[in-house]
């Protein structure tokens, strides 16, 4: 997708694992300004899973996964 049509794109959240499936997490990072963090990341070359997204319980939010499949989430209060 281009930068445009990501931006405002929802996904809806992963399926629980079985027990055996080893743990399921996801790694939230609060910083001040999401938008100024997801321009820098895409200058570096990351791409986006979805967002900036403004939430409805006060929050803007991006993920992105790291080359092990870990998804991050950059959080910034609102």
């Amino acid at each position: 997708m281009g930068k445009q049509n990501y931006r405002n794109h929802k996904i809806e959240p992963a399926k629980v694992g079985h027990g055996g499936d080893g743990a399921r997490f996801q790694f939230t990072i609060q910083v001040p300004d999401v938008d100024r963090v997801c321009d820098e990341l895409e200058a570096r070359g990351v791409t986006l899973l979805n967002g900036p997204i403004t939430r409805s319980w006060g929050r803007r939010t991006a993920c992105l996964a790291d080359p092990d499949g870990h998804v991050w989430e950059i959080a910034q209060v609102l």
